[in-house]
């Protein structure tokens, strides 16, 4: 009587094991994949977002052969995985990187590809996909993730007119066979650091190598210094002016401080240490504000390097600064 009540009572488990697990499946969505060339359970379960046993347990397979063709069945869920070509493409832009990372657009590489036929639909060289991805090799597996380079969304260039380009505006520019790095530099007013952290993405010495580049228009109107017009500064008139030598880095000044040749400031004989005072180059109008903080015993103003650098003054040559400061 026990092993018949036992084996009842075995029955009936199993039958509920049975049910919940059948249950279990059902309420999964059933997706089937047909194995291509090159394919492998790993590269199929990466792809796939599944393991390679839950592979194995689903189609009844104890091996690891499979055939070109062969459909597994393989379950998921909740909102299916879709194994596509490439992945959202999430909102991005190719300017000076911010606080949050910028995203990327994405390529789910599939039987066929190579890293040449990538980079030709995503218009990069192998190098720059090679470099984005980190790859130092040329070998590729089914269901690897790339990053591909995305397009600019700035605003085409023509969109502008030479008279209404706005200061600090952003522009794609599409190149033309006679566009080289001096030419575009020269059209832009920019210089080649900045034209490279606005397109990382490629090499600026081969823009032929690029169809389009993220560009900043120059300003289309000049304004006078508003610091010069609301300071109420005095004009204490034209002085020699020096540079800091280059062996003076590192050395003291007269308020203790070390001279850094990047900072802006100046040394002079008798305006107060501490002082902040207007400088200007009378040739070009370009003025910035230095602060004193050294003292020399002969006429004139010795400026840090930074300071000689902005002005546009030339070194070794005889030259004059207007010097302003407050009334």
């Amino acid at each position: 009587m026990k092993s018949i009540l036992t084996k009842t009572i075995k029955a009936v488990l199993l039958i509920l094991f049975v049910v919940f697990f059948s249950n279990s499946i059902n309420a999964q969505e059933q997706k089937t994949y047909q194995v291509k060339k090159g394919d492998t359970f790993y590269s199929i379960s990466k792809a796939l977002d599944v393991t390679v046993a839950e592979l194995k347990e689903w189609n009844g397979i104890t091996s690891n052969n499979l055939e070109i063709d062969q459909e597994l069945i393989y379950y998921i869920q909740s909102t299916p995985q879709v194994v596509s070509d490439s992945l959202p493409t999430e909102d991005t832009s190719t300017l000076i990187s911010t606080s949050s990372s910028t995203p990327n657009t994405y390529y789910l590489v599939k039987s066929g590809d190579s890293l040449y036929k990538i980079a030709q639909e995503n218009d990069m060289t192998v190098q720059e996909l090679k470099d984005l991805n980190n790859l130092t090799s040329n070998n590729l597996r089914i269901g690897q993730r790339l990053a591909v380079k995305s397009v600019s969304i700035a605003p085409v260039v023509s969109e502008f007119s030479n008279e209404s380009s706005p200061q600090g505006k952003f522009a794609l520019y599409t190149l033309s066979s006679s566009d080289n790095l001096n030419s575009v530099l020269n059209k832009f007013e920019m210089t080649e650091t900045e034209l490279q952290a606005l397109n990382p993405q490629i090499d600026v010495n081969n823009l032929n190598l690029a169809k389009n580049i993220t560009v900043l228009l120059p300003p289309s109107k000049t304004f006078d210094n508003p610091y010069l017009e609301k300071a109420d500064l005095q004009d204490l008139g034209s002085v020699p002016v020096m540079v800091y030598s280059d062996s003076d880095k590192g050395n003291a000044t007269t308020n203790g401080e070390l001279y850094n040749p990047e900072k802006l400031t100046a040394a002079h004989s008798n305006i107060s240490i501490g002082s902040v005072i207007f400088v200007e180059n009378p040739e070009n109008g370009k003025g910035i504000y230095v602060r004193i903080n050294d003292r020399i015993t002969n006429a004139g103003l010795k400026l840090s390097h930074s300071a000689f650098r902005i002005l546009d003054l030339i070194i070794n040559q005889p030259q004059s600064v207007s010097i302003y400061t407050d009334s």
